[in-house]
């Protein structure tokens, strides 16, 4: 089976082509860095495919860490690899940042501990192994909370908190150096044997939310399309559109170079969806389209707003749109966000008998 892993979680950004049935590594590389992901990781991948000698269409399985980790790191590549499932039909796995960094010592030390720190907060990410297994949930706490935990036997500790926690409790920990980051090359034959889990992985977050919904409410969810979806998102984009999408449409929109589709799910089923397309540091919102008994409320405007945030982190300048002249909630809609009208094309959208309408192009900055 031929792999393809890829991390962009942390402070590197890696990527890396794996021949499972030879266990021969084909090609891999890893770049330290402290931002700059979005631009980095799918050149990367390109490379490390051309320099294996593999085809996208040849690969079986994308491996994929999700976290804890960065925000936006997090998404970078669980956006990636969702986009190369859905394209090419491979499976798609997923690995905690925390195993994924284990993984080349899983085999080799009886007591392992990976902690990383949570960022600029006090707390730290963490997660014990014993005989290659994990031996407990992930954890997210203080450190001397978390140390507290483990009582007086001896652990191996590694990871990017490694030292702090190494100072705090030196009679409890023994410090490995070199393998502080999970790295492609490292998780990668790891990941080669997991076993495959339904839907597309999503990411982790250990860390509550600072704000708290009001009792019995129920949020959307909002996340990444996945193969699994196209059938679902075929019928609400015919629901929503005289000329709606066919699956085998859908499949193709996503399938296109730095396209991505994000959902917002009510009651265990999609309601709305968007499309958008990214090229360098511009992109343009393809279809966005809501339930007609769900619409007026916000989910176009929560999905916009997601969609923003994201290509915003990605380092888009720019992003573009085009709506009927006619349709005027959408209209509403996108000047609330900041759109602001640059361009009409004259008649572009069809309306049977009648007269065309106009599409009014408008664009902003993420």
């Amino acid at each position: 089976m031929l792999v393809l892993a890829l991390d962009t979680t942390l402070a590197s950004c890696s990527a890396a082509v794996f021949d499972s049935a030879a266990g021969h590594m084909l090609a891999a590389e890893q770049q330290l860095m402290d931002k700059g992901h979005a631009e980095a990781i799918a050149p990367m991948v390109q490379r490390v495919l051309a320099k294996a000698g593999v085809r996208p269409g040849d690969l079986q399985r994308v491996a994929v860490t999700t976290g804890p980790g960065t925000f936006t790191g997090q998404r970078i590549g669980l956006a990636l690899a969702h986009g190369m499932g859905v394209a090419l039909g491979c499976e798609v796995v997923g690995l905690d940042t925390l195993t994924a960094t284990a993984a080349p010592l899983l085999s080799r030390l009886s007591n392992l501990l990976v902690v990383h720190q949570a960022g600029a907060t006090r707390k730290f990410y963490a997660a014990r192994f014993a005989n290659g297994v994990l031996a407990s949930e992930l954890l997210f706490d203080e450190l001397d909370a978390l140390i507290a935990g483990l009582g007086t036997t001896l652990h191996q500790v590694m990871g990017t908190g490694a030292d702090a926690a190494v100072t705090l409790a030196p009679n409890v920990f023994k410090r490995i150096a070199g393998h502080d980051l999970p790295v492609a090359e490292s998780f990668i034959a790891h990941s080669a044997a997991m076993s495959v889990q339904k839907g597309y992985p999503q990411p982790i977050y250990l860390r509550e939310p600072d704000a708290k919904p009001s009792p019995g409410f129920q949020p959307e969810t909002i996340r990444l399309a996945e193969a699994a979806d196209l059938a679902a998102l075929s019928a609400l984009h015919r629901m929503c559109f005289e000329h709606g999408w066919s699956e085998e449409s859908l499949k193709a929109s996503l399938s296109l170079p730095g396209a991505m589709a994000l959902t917002a799910e009510r009651d265990g089923k999609i309601r709305a969806f968007l499309l958008v397309q990214q090229a360098a540091d511009e992109a343009e919102i393809i279809t966005l389209c809501t339930e007609p008994r769900w619409r007026r409320r916000a989910l176009s405007e929560r999905l916009l707003t997601a969609a923003l945030d994201l290509l915003r982190h990605q380092k888009v300048r720019i992003l573009h749109l085009e709506v009927a002249a006619d349709n005027t909630a959408a209209l509403a809609l996108y000047g609330k966000l900041g759109f602001s009208i640059n361009g009409r094309r004259t008649g572009y959208y069809e309306r049977g008998a009648a007269a065309g309408v106009d599409a009014v192009m408008m664009s902003r900055a993420p």
